[in-house]
C-alpha cells in the first residue's frame, strides 16, 4: 500500500477516533450501568473554522480560528472536517463534542474538545483518569482499525506526564504504532476539556510538530 493510500485510512482512523471514540472515560467504565435511552434529539452543528494568517505557522499551514465571536484556534496544515456531536460521559450525563481534524503528508492532526463536564471530573485525580480514558481509547481505536485493515501493529504508550496549552494545564502522553508516532494532549477550562492530538511519519519535523502542540489559543471561560 502507497503512502497516501496508508494515511487515507489513517485519516478515516482518526476521524472515527475523535467523532466516536472518545466518549467514554476511565470513569464513566467504572460507574456504567443499564439506563434508557434517552429521547432522539437534534444533532449540534459544527463551529465554522476560518483560516487566518500566522507568521510562527509552518511551511503551507495556517491558524483556524473556531466560533463566532471566536472561541479557540489553532495552527493546522488544512481546512479540517469538523464534527459535533452529544455523547455520554458518565450514566445519566451528557457533553457536547466537537472535532476538527486536517490531514498532510507527515501525519494527521486535529482538535477535540468537550463542553459540559460533570462536576465529578472536576476534581484533579478524575481529570487525570478522565485524560487517561481518552487516550488509552483514542489509540486503541486507530489501533483497532489499522488491524482491520491488515496491519497488525503493536500500540506502546508512555506514561501520562502534566503539559500546559493555551495557558491552561493538563495532561499529555506519547504513543506509537511500529514507525507512526503519536500524541494527545488534553487541557481543561473549567467545564471543558480540549485534546490537541497528531499521529504522524517520518516525513514530520520536529519543529512542525512543536510548533502545532503549542498553538492552542482559548478564550478562557471566567
Amino acid at each position: 500500500m502507497n503512502t497516501g493510500a496508508k494515511l487515507f485510512l489513517l485519516w478515516l482512523s482518526l476521524l472515527c477516533a475523535l467523532a466516536y471514540g472518545t466518549a467514554t472515560s476511565a470513569l464513566a467504565q467504572r460507574t456504567a450501568r443499564k439506563t434508557p435511552r434517552p429521547p432522539v434529539v437534534a444533532q449540534p452543528a459544527p463551529l465554522a473554522a476560518r483560516p487566518v494568517a500566522d507568521k510562527l505557522a509552518p511551511a503551507g499551514w495556517m491558524r483556524y480560528e473556531i466560533g463566532d465571536p471566536v472561541r479557540l484556534s489553532l495552527l493546522l496544515p488544512g481546512e479540517p472536517v469538523a464534527t459535533a456531536d452529544r455523547v455520554s460521559l458518565m450514566p445519566g450525563t451528557s457533553g457536547l463534542q466537537r472535532s476538527y481534524m486536517s490531514v498532510r503528508d507527515s501525519g494527521v492532526y486535529g482538535l477535540t474538545y468537550l463542553e459540559g463536564l460533570p462536576a465529578a471530573l472536576l476534581q484533579e485525580t478524575w481529570k487525570r483518569e478522565f485524560f487517561a480514558g481518552f487516550a488509552k481509547e483514542f489509540a486503541g481505536t486507530i489501533q483497532t482499525s489499522l488491524k482491520a485493515r491488515g496491519t497488525d501493529v503493536r500500540l506502546t504508550m508512555s506514561e501520562p506526564r502534566a503539559a500546559t496549552a493555551g495557558g491552561l494545564i493538563g495532561y499529555e502522553q506519547d504513543f506509537s504504532y511500529g514507525t507512526l508516532m503519536g500524541r494527545v494532549k488534553m487541557v481543561f477550562d473549567g467545564a471543558n476539556a480540549y485534546a490537541v492530538v497528531a499521529v504522524w511519519n517520518g516525513l514530520s519535523s520536529s519543529s512542525e510538530r512543536s510548533a502545532f502542540f503549542d498553538s492552542l489559543q482559548v478564550n478562557a471561560t471566567r
